[in-house]
């Protein structure tokens, strides 16, 4: 029989339990009900922490034992630990002091002659057999030594240290090491790093339009510092360049510049998206961009989606950056490589329309975007398409008028079909998703000629004897390599086209693959290799998918299709897969007639055949009623016209354009760098991957503003072999005199061993 726990009216009890204790006489005398069962000294501390511990470990809960004795959680886990581990035998153990604190007499005599005889600091503390923080301590105080802890320096007079800092050779401070970092960065008073209180409150009052990156410590070990190297390809790539006259943000802590500069930073570190910033150390990032942490990811999404508020500013600044690229890219961008990417929807929320992915062969809900690369594949354009219209009215409909916009093919471009002698201004390069022989002919009258494979050519073999063995050159990302292949070449004219050239090329299996070309003063080997660097694009497109997400979604928001888009009628496709069910069911009905009446059928097989007949006439004048049906429904309507569960959903396209741009210009600062990379690995290429293990890879940031330098000192990398592999290739980013933006701090990168700061030619 349970019975309601009693105690003594002066006792303390200890939450609901039946245990209680009260004071008695200098004694602390502790009840079971009304049963006196323990005491102790009432002073005795070690001996009531026992007793709490023997509550614990039998079940007593660890609040009403906080309550009852006065005494905190940590206390008593503590104290529970300390039985378990150890007994209780532990409890009456004498507290160990501190040991002795001030050494006289013999000892200090002792420790004087040791260390006046060169002894260190520790090996004079091993000898008398004290505490080296013992040792160290009296030295301070000058009880023994010189005053001095052994490994520290005597700091100069306040004079001499001016003097030394004007002659330049003053020490320097040792760099904040990353416990150190993690320390601070936890006790910032406004949350995780954010250590700038006063910066942070002005933004918030509107009294700063953007935070100014500072350097003002040396910093060791910032986790993906290495980045940094890519800011002086990121920079000619026109990254900050162009910006300002197209993009802005409302006041604030992170500016255009920060933001902008975060983005390309995350991407070529491969953080493949702003939300994963939530897994990054705040302060780490922050460290590299010259502030006290880097935005969280709701924050950077804010900006993102601020950034690409207006489309057309988005594309506008593209446009400018496509328009230096070309400048800058030369005879490359004579020929431009177009090609359609499938970016697969993997949300539940929106109802996308269904698009034909060629790499895993299937119809999957998705959106299409058109990209145009110059030869060997670095990006100049990329168009989002909510509503794929085919490559053949893309190329005329969408990437034409782009390509006008920076300046292509210009107005001076002569008309192709008036001349076999004209050098078309421009010449376009796609696969056989854009046959069109009458788009070939409208393209050569504006002074573009095409390059691309002869879609369901059927023609004769031609004699092995007219194929020549010819250099093909391929372009690609690393540059321009040749390849022989053997072409031969005619004259032929295109069905409802015009007049081009075919070539072909032999293969070792004696198959003749063609192509076409509606430019006649281009060799054949040159126009092949143009059409075989397709590659390039094809390459691009999967290392942006597996290395900076190209792929992934920038928002989790859907967008609304545009009410004017045309879309195929569902009532008409529904009609088709009616009419296609039939025909299947027709064709396996007359199958079946004819098996029964193969031979000398039975009676029961003739009147078998019979009634399948007869269901198929049936079948054959419904299937012809629905057709006459289907021809009074139009094949596409407006998306307005769609009812509530037809309706298709977009993905915002802003956010995609302003990340793809970023993507890109990543991507050619990236390609930009390959080159002294690819030079120091010799025969196996593949200078991709140390630049990637660049990017990851902890760096030193030492700023020293007396000489205006930003000293950046690559760690990590995984062998000799990679440190040799990019040591030429800081040596190339220190000739550029690179200054990060905001600070007047140029740039030198270095190695560990390599610590020797550029000639001043170099820099």
């Amino acid at each position: 029989m349970n019975t309601l726990p009693v105690s003594p009216p002066e006792a303390v009890r200890i939450g609901a339990s039946c245990f209680s204790f009260a004071s008695d006489d200098g004694k602390t005398v502790y009840f079971s009900n009304l049963e006196p069962f323990d005491c102790h000294d009432e002073g005795d501390r070690p001996a009531m922490l026992l007793r709490v511990a023997r509550f614990a470990r039998h079940g007593i809960p660890h609040r009403d034992l906080q309550a009852a004795f006065g005494i905190s959680r940590t206390t008593v886990h503590r104290a529970l630990d300390k039985l378990r581990d150890r007994g209780e035998a532990a409890f009456h153990e004498p507290r160990r002091g501190r040991g002795t604190s001030v050494i006289t007499g013999e000892t200090a005599e002792e420790a004087n002659r040791l260390l006046a005889g060169g002894m260190s600091g520790a090996a004079v503390a091993r000898k008398l057999g004290v505490p080296v923080a013992t040792l160290n301590h009296n030295r301070r105080r000058g009880f023994i030594g010189d005053g001095m802890p052994g490994g520290t320096k005597p700091q100069p007079e306040p004079e001499a240290a001016e003097t030394e800092s004007d002659a330049g050779t003053d020490a320097r401070e040792a760099p904040l090491g990353r416990s150190a970092r993690d320390r601070r960065d936890r006790a910032a008073p406004m949350g995780r790093a954010a250590r700038d209180s006063a910066g942070r409150v002005a933004a918030s009052a509107g009294a700063m339009a953007e935070a100014r990156p500072r350097f003002d410590e040396p910093l060791s070990a910032i986790a993906c510092g290495g980045v940094l190297a890519a800011l002086p390809a990121l920079l000619k790539e026109g990254l900050l360049d162009r910006a300002g006259a197209f993009l802005s943000l409302p006041k604030g802590y992170y500016g255009l510049t920060s933001t902008l500069l975060l983005l390309a930073f995350l991407f070529l570190a491969r953080v493949r998206n702003p939300e994963a910033l939530r897994h990054e150390a705040p302060g780490e990032w922050g460290a590299v961009l010259g502030l006290d942490r880097c935005p969280e990811a709701k924050t950077l999404r804010r900006k993102v989606r601020a950034l690409a508020a207006d489309e057309k500013r988005v594309k506008g600044w593209q446009d400018a950056l496509a328009r230096d690229w070309m400048a800058d890219g030369g005879d490359t961008v004579a020929t431009l490589s177009v090609d359609g990417h499938v970016k697969v929807y993997a949300g539940r929320k929106g109802r996308l329309r269904k698009h034909f992915v060629s790499r895993q062969k299937l119809c999957l809900p998705a959106s299409t975007s058109y990209w145009v690369n110059a030869l060997g594949g670095r990006p100049l354009l990329c168009l989002h398409k909510d509503l794929d219209p085919g490559m053949a009215r893309a190329l005329e409909r969408d990437v034409l008028p782009a390509l006008e916009r920076i300046g292509l093919p210009g107005p001076d471009a002569p008309d192709l079909t008036a001349s076999e002698d004209a050098t078309p201004a421009l010449t376009l390069v796609f696969d056989r998703e854009g046959w069109s022989p009458a788009l070939f002919r409208r393209l050569a009258r504006r002074g573009i000629a095409v390059i691309t494979w002869h879609k369901g050519f059927r023609g004769e073999d031609w004699p092995e004897e007219e194929f020549r063995a010819v250099a093909a050159p391929l372009h690609g990302p690393g540059g321009v390599q040749s390849a022989e292949v053997r072409l031969a070449e005619r004259r032929i004219r295109l069905r409802d086209g015009p007049e081009v050239r075919q070539i072909r090329r032999l293969l070792d299996t004696g198959r003749q693959v063609p192509l076409v070309t509606t430019d006649f003063g281009v060799p054949m080997e040159r126009a092949a290799g143009a059409l075989f660097s397709r590659w390039a694009q094809e390459s691009f497109f999967k290392y942006m998918r597996d290395e900076f997400n190209l792929d992934g979604l920038p928002v989790h928001g859907l967008a609304e299709l545009d009410p004017d888009a045309r879309v195929v009628n569902p009532a008409r496709r529904e009609l088709d897969r009616r009419i296609n069910r039939m025909r299947s069911r027709l064709g396996t009905l007359r199958n079946r007639v004819a098996d029964l009446l193969r031979g000398a059928p039975s009676d029961a097989a003739t009147k078998s055949a019979e009634r399948v007949a007869a269901e198929i006439g049936t079948l054959d004048a419904e299937r012809e009623a629905l057709k006459l049906q289907r021809r009074e429904v139009p094949t596409h309507v407006r998306a307005a016209e769609l009812g509530e569960d037809e309706m298709l959903d977009a993905l915002p396209s802003g956010e995609r354009l302003l990340l793809d741009v970023i993507r890109m210009i990543a991507y050619r600062a990236e390609t930009r760098m390959m080159p002294a990379v690819a030079a120091a690995q010799g025969g196996k290429r593949r200078p991709r991957r140390p630049l990637a293990e660049l990017f990851r890879s902890e760096a030193d940031i030492v700023p020293d503003p007396g000489n205006g330098i930003l000293r950046v000192r690559i760690l990590g990398t995984a062998s000799n072999a990679g440190d040799a592999a990019i040591a030429g290739l800081l040596d190339e980013l220190n000739r550029t005199g690179t200054v990060f933006p905001g600070t007047g701090l140029r740039m030198v990168y270095e190695l560990p061993e390599n610590g020797a700061e550029p000639d001043e030619d170099a820099s």
